[in-house]
């Protein structure tokens, strides 16, 4: 649990980042499903709703994933490491959420490309590594 707070805004920036996504790609999505008929009289009200609100939404996902990313990079000892978590992180929700909103093909090579990144994702945040090695130099430099 303490590495899930260590790296909160690494992943807080990767579900931004996501989200930007999302919206950025919604309005293509709403515009197919045509729920606005353009020969029922085309509304600004309508074309807000379908095209600018979710343009918005995108423009604050990606300010908020900016903020948050600049947080995680203060918050980790490695800049790699929060650059990393937020990428992943990014790829899984985006993935996630491709396939339920959008119905995206998940495919052999996408199921399994997801699991290499949880794996990676879960090696990289495990500190029980980090742990065993600082005990093993700190047993070496006592006995020294």
């Amino acid at each position: 649990m303490e590495n899930l707070l260590k790296y909160r805004y690494c992943f807080l920036a990767g579900a931004c980042a996501a989200g930007g996504s999302f919206f950025g790609k919604l309005p293509s999505f709403l515009n197919a499903l045509h729920l606005l008929q353009p020969t029922t009289g085309y509304s600004y009200v309508g074309f807000a709703l379908v095209q600018l609100l979710p343009i918005g939404l995108m423009l604050f996902c990606n300010v908020c994933n900016l903020r948050y990313f600049l947080k995680a990079l203060q918050m980790t000892q490695q800049t790699l490491t929060a650059t990393v978590l937020t990428a992943a992180s990014n790829y899984v929700l985006s993935f996630i959420l491709g396939a339920l909103v959008y119905q995206e093909p998940l495919t052999t090579f996408s199921g399994v490309g997801i699991t290499f990144i949880l794996a990676g994702l879960w090696f990289l945040c495990d500190t029980s590594a980090e742990s065993t090695v600082q005990k093993r130099t700190e047993v070496k430099s006592k006995e020294s």
